[in-house]
């Protein structure tokens, strides 16, 4: 199938199920932005006035359903508006797809359309990567099928996160004989489990536990692990404390419910997680601020409690 740049990334996006882009159209991506208007690549486009909008509203979208949804820039400056967004979905673990644009690859380091060009030729995904998954620049139309498959599975799978690729203006429109890779053949496929060791031993010092505390975080809610949790909580006779990111793994009307844990955190939760022997923490990383700034017996006081920590990220 012959297919410019642009309808490379278009397709693919529709292809992988993306509903909806927003973004700022510029002088760098009207090339892509064209194949929305051909069939098979109708996607619904929301222009929105500030470029760290539409990631904030990619970002805000996957939070409520679960799905990624994809936001566009231009070039320079403006494109820098989305680094804040990007910041924020990273440290969330939230996957949202960005793509934008470049000049032509032949004039890179001209400093063309406010390219970011005084220390490296074509700079801007050298700062999109310290806030993404992944970032990647297309050298070619062959090249683009794989580096979308790509950005897909690294957004998809693992700990969520959001992805970059850029597209150069000449790349957009030049046209090669390519397939849109099927997406559901390219995933990895299959569960990281813990070691069968690990989980017997977390057994036994629950079935000790007096005072047992779950604390559910954003990887609770990411993985859909709202009823397992919530039915240990019932079997353990656990109470259970939510991080702003957690903030429904457990219905707030259920009597074990103790609201949130941290320096944001109310009075009862702080209280009764501190003086719990044994902290369960499923998808909670102990940042700063779920943990009272690390002040022993604020929020946690470990040791002496014992701590099972369950987190898709071994790091």
């Amino acid at each position: 199938m012959k297919l410019t740049g642009g309808q490379v990334v278009m397709k693919a996006l529709k292809d992988y199920g993306v509903e909806y882009v927003a973004g700022v159209p510029g002088h760098g991506i009207w090339s892509l932005f064209d194949a929305f208007l051909q069939e098979g690549s109708e996607i619904p486009f929301i222009q929105v006035m500030h470029e760290q909008s539409a990631v904030h509203m990619a970002d805000g979208y996957y939070r409520a359903c679960g799905k990624p949804m994809a936001c566009s820039t231009s070039v320079g400056p403006g494109a820098a508006n989305t680094i804040i967004g990007l910041a924020t979905a990273y440290t969330d673990s939230t996957s949202l797809f960005y793509v934008s644009g470049s000049p032509q690859t032949y004039m890179h380091g001209h400093g063309t359309m406010q390219e970011l060009e005084r220390q490296q030729d074509n700079a801007f995904p050298r700062i999109t990567e310290q806030v993404t998954k992944r970032a990647w620049q297309a050298s070619s139309v062959q090249g683009l099928p794989s580096i979308m498959h790509r950005a897909f599975s690294e957004m998809l799978t693992g700990r969520p996160g959001p992805v970059h690729v850029e597209v150069p203006m000449d790349i957009q429109v030049e046209a090669a004989d390519v397939t849109i890779h099927p997406l559901g053949k390219r995933l990895p496929v299959g569960v990281a489990y813990p070691d069968p060791k690990a989980i017997e031993a977390a057994v036994k010092v629950l079935l000790a536990a007096e005072r047992p505390v779950i604390v559910a975080g954003g990887g609770a809610i990411t993985a859909g692990a709202s009823a397992a949790l919530t039915s240990l909580a019932e079997k353990l006779g656990a109470a259970v404390s939510i991080t702003w990111n957690g903030k429904g793994a457990i219905s707030e009307d259920h009597d074990l419910f103790i609201g949130a844990v941290g320096q944001t955190g109310t009075t009862c939760g702080n209280k009764i997680t501190a003086s719990a022997d044994v902290v369960v923490s499923v998808g909670c990383r102990f940042t700063d601020w779920s943990a009272s700034s690390y002040a022993k017996g604020v929020s946690f006081s470990i040791p002496s409690a014992k701590l099972i920590h369950i987190d898709l990220d071994p790091r």
